[in-house]
């Protein structure tokens, strides 16, 4: 099976940077004179194509290991090597497929960073507010656990309605344990 989500999301990632439907981009890829020719769409389609064959020869190689399971795997030396082989295709492949994807997104630009969010949407707090406006509820959560850890303080958090990321749960943990052993000390 391809991994759809990683030839999907190229596939938007290229329809995004130029505002069209793929299709179109390939047509408007064909040099015509009296027209500006753009190398990156060129390369970026390239490597989509690539990236297309890459899935299909993977899907095809996962395929065969199935019917050779399917088939009931003897432990003969012919069988063990037919899967060894298998499996030494479907690493190299693997290893293609990332290398595509990696490519074509640093070919766009979808590596850069995503621009700050003014407010997290789902709790109207802006981002350099929001730890500071978490810490008092996550006081009131850590004062109920004698030893609080991310599987404590995240659903906690969420029962009251605020969705946190892992980064930001990672960063109110470690203001929480800084306090802890900061009043600790003291």
């Amino acid at each position: 099976m391809t991994d759809p989500t990683t030839l999907d999301s190229s596939r938007r990632l290229i329809e995004r940077q130029y505002g069209r439907p793929i299709q179109q981009l390939t047509y408007d890829t064909i040099p015509r004179p009296g027209r500006d020719h753009d190398p990156v769409l060129s390369a970026a389609l390239n490597l989509y194509g690539g990236l297309r064959e890459t899935s299909a020869r993977l899907t095809e190689a996962r395929q065969r290991v199935r019917q050779l399971l399917d088939e009931g795997h003897d432990d003969t030396v012919d069988g063990t090597t037919r899967l060894l082989n298998l499996a030494q295709d479907i690493h190299a492949l693997t290893t293609r497929h990332v290398n595509e994807a990696r490519a074509l997104g640093d070919l766009l630009g979808a590596k850069q960073p995503p621009p700050p969010l003014s407010c997290a949407a789902s709790t109207g707090l802006c981002a350099a507010d929001d730890l500071d406006e978490l810490l008092p509820l996550a006081r009131r959560i850590a004062a109920g656990s004698p030893h609080l850890t991310r599987a404590k303080l995240g659903p906690a958090l969420r029962a009251h309605g605020i969705r946190v990321s892992n980064q930001r749960l990672g960063a109110l943990l470690n203001r929480l344990r800084a306090e802890t052993f900061l009043g600790a000390a003291a």
